[in-house]
């Protein structure tokens, strides 16, 4: 690999604001290497923007991105319904990607991409980026030294209000709208992490949108060793969401800011005593998620053991198993 690895964007959205940002005002401490190739976008006039404030090409077409030899990894931002399309074309084009959560709409998308990407031997990854953060890097390590012995509970959410309009994407079934898909990923996905497993019951109950894309659910996930996760997500309530962790020998508790899914502080506790763990993250967090992009693209690997693309799988199964018991489904399912 070069000297640097050169992302295309697509889509130049928030989401891709905050990933460019990173890149170019922190790439040489927490994302060393990467840089912002371009982007495109739907109009003319975002990709013109998101190239005077970054940098790279602003490209008329994503046919033409995936053409440049110039660009090393794709990432893909763009709304939910996107994704699978997006992802496939970049894939099929030669490119590995990192694609946003969640990655597709339902897990038959995500195994037909996982497919592509296994048989032309090209990195694919969830662009999970919470999993690099330094405070769950120390999470990680509590759990593999068994500092609370075998995890028992977790108790986890992550609510928010964009507005209540039936054009907003996050109530636009046709955009993969729903609190699941934007919100209840990052819940779940934790559970995955802490529990190593998936769920071998849910339990669950969403309040629809009049565009029946759920606004709210709660779910409770049931693991063959006898741990169970309560975890929920919103579009109608903003409030401050600690994840609180039972195990059998202590407890851990992660401060949450409010309004957002971002980890201030550790604490664990242990025989009467508590000790903290403050890990801060640089920029907005997103840079970590691009180092490791690089480091496996620079290892000759396919997957990030972090995030691997079958967890990402049974996951989107999760989300898949959560809607059926809604009744909610995407059009073209």
């Amino acid at each position: 690999m070069s000297q640097h690895t050169t992302w295309g964007f697509v889509a130049a959205g928030k989401m891709a604001a905050a990933m460019a940002r990173d890149l170019r005002t922190a790439g040489s401490h927490h994302a060393p290497g990467n840089r912002v190739g371009g982007v495109v976008s739907r109009t003319p006039e975002s990709a013109a923007a998101f190239v005077r404030q970054f940098g790279g090409q602003a490209y008329g077409s994503l046919a033409a991105l995936l053409a440049d030899p110039g660009i090393d990894v794709v990432y893909v931002s763009s709304p939910n319904n996107l994704h699978y399309e997006q992802a496939k074309a970049a894939l099929l084009a030669g490119k590995p990607v990192l694609c946003e959560k969640t990655f597709t709409l339902n897990a038959a998308q995500l195994a037909e991409l996982i497919e592509i990407a296994r048989s032309r031997k090209l990195f694919l990854m969830e662009a999970m980026w919470v999993r690099w953060l330094p405070l769950v890097i120390g999470l990680r390590q509590l759990l593999a030294s068994r500092a609370i012995g075998q995890p028992l509970h977790l108790s986890a959410a992550f609510h928010s209000q964009p507005p209540l309009a039936d054009d907003n994407r996050f109530y636009n079934p046709a955009l993969g709208g729903g609190a699941l898909l934007d919100l209840g990923i990052y819940p779940i996905s934790f559970a995955s992490l802490v529990f190593g497993a998936q769920p071998q019951e849910i339990v669950s109950k969403a309040q629809l949108a009049p565009t029946g894309v759920d606004k709210r659910f709660s779910a409770i996930l049931g693991y063959a060793s006898g741990a169970t996760a309560q975890l929920a997500a919103g579009f109608d309530g903003r409030m401050r969401h600690d994840i609180m962790l039972l195990g059998s020998e202590g407890n851990i508790r992660i401060e949450m800011d409010r309004g957002g899914w971002k980890m201030r502080r550790l604490h664990l506790e242990q025989g009467g005593g508590t000790r903290t763990l403050t890990a801060p993250y640089k920029g907005n967090g997103y840079g970590y998620q691009a180092a490791e992009v690089r480091r496996c693209l620079q290892a000759g690997l396919l997957e990030s053991e972090a995030m691997p693309l079958d967890e990402s799988l049974a996951i989107l199964h999760t989300l898949d198993t959560l809607r059926a018991q809604w009744g909610m489904r995407f059009p073209g399912e």
